[in-house]
């Protein structure tokens, strides 16, 4: 039987300290929790997510409730996306354990092969 989920509650990303990642259907993780999952600090976190939503990389869910800061207002939950462009972005234990998960789930076969079809295709054009 699965719950539903309420509005603004979070669908939380987990590592075990075995290293297993389980991730949820929908993402839903505020700053606070995306800092605790990846091991680091709440500032760290929080200065990351704002640089990549300037740079345009990873948006926030502005669906839900939102905070003001100055003349800004911010999403107070952020998805997968955002989560997977701070991973990679910042260094520690969990950032490296969440890189391996999603490296080994993103890559396939198909996906291992394009390169060497491409270099292929590159020296019979020269």
């Amino acid at each position: 039987m699965k719950r539903e989920l309420k509005i603004g509650e979070s669908q939380l990303i987990t590592i075990t300290g075995e290293g297993t990642v389980t991730v949820p259907d929908k993402v839903r993780m505020t700053i606070d929790e995306i800092a605790g999952l990846l091991g680091i600090y709440y500032q760290e976190a929080k200065k990351c997510i704002r640089a990549i939503e300037k740079s345009g990389v990873a948006p926030g869910d502005y669906t839900l409730s939102g905070t003001v800061e100055g003349l800004n207002i911010y999403p107070d939950y952020y998805g997968l996306e955002m989560i997977i462009a701070v991973a990679f972005h910042v260094q520690s234990e969990n950032t490296q354990v969440l890189r391996k998960w999603i490296v080994k789930h993103s890559v396939s076969p198909k996906l291992i092969d394009l390169p060497v079809s491409i270099s292929r295709q590159w020296h019979e054009w020269n």
